[in-house]
């Protein structure tokens, strides 16, 4: 399996105990589904890695893993901080009007009071308040959408399309950015970026 075939579960984060089990931590909203994992694959030498799952079971907010072949302590050690991934066709299934951020990756946005296609979606940054869609515009014109709880979104897998409610103007910020500078200014006027 390669990364583009599964989702990242989350991360070991230390060894347990002296014979070889681990804390697993599952940056996911809901575990439950994924604590009947079988294999979990790790990143060794630039590969994923298969470990079959001999017990895993909850400790607070964290999962204690017991892998085959992992047996000492330093061998749990040379796991730790390590990502832990899944193949796609283990991702719990979710509820409509949601979307997996890793899945929406090249699939356009569409204004829905306009009906049409505006940009192409690179993909989610989710830091701050709420997540935004990083966009291609086209024409290098490139753009964030932001996606607070009260914008409402459709999603069209069918059609690999996100409808939004955009707010007033915001495509036409990014799309008439260039235009909107004074091409009237000194020289280091002219050489500032436009954040």
């Amino acid at each position: 399996m390669t990364q583009d075939q599964g989702f990242l579960l989350g991360k070991i984060t230390k060894p347990f105990s002296f014979k070889g089990e681990v804390v697993l931590w599952m940056d996911v909203d809901d575990a439950t589904p994924y604590e009947g994992a079988s294999t979990l694959w790790v990143p060794q030498q630039g590969i994923l890695v298969p470990y079959a799952v001999e017990g895993l079971r909850r400790n607070k907010d964290r999962y204690v893993v017991r892998l085959a072949d992992v047996t000492t302590e330093d061998q749990a050690k040379g796991l730790a901080g390590k990502d832990v991934w899944l193949p796609l066709t283990e991702m719990a299934p979710i509820a409509d009007g949601k979307f997996y951020f890793h899945e929406v990756q090249g699939w356009t946005a569409k204004d829905r009071a306009t009906g049409q296609e505006v940009a192409t979606i690179v993909h989610v940054v989710d830091q701050g308040a709420y997540p935004m869609l990083e966009v291609d515009f086209g024409d290098d014109n490139t753009g964030y959408i932001p996606l607070p709880d009260h914008v409402q979104v459709d999603v069209d897998r069918a059609n690999q399309t996100l409808v939004i409610d955009l707010p007033e103007g915001l495509v036409e910020v990014y799309l008439n950015a260039d235009e909107d500078h004074d091409d009237g200014g000194d020289e280091a006027g002219d050489d500032e970026a436009w954040d």
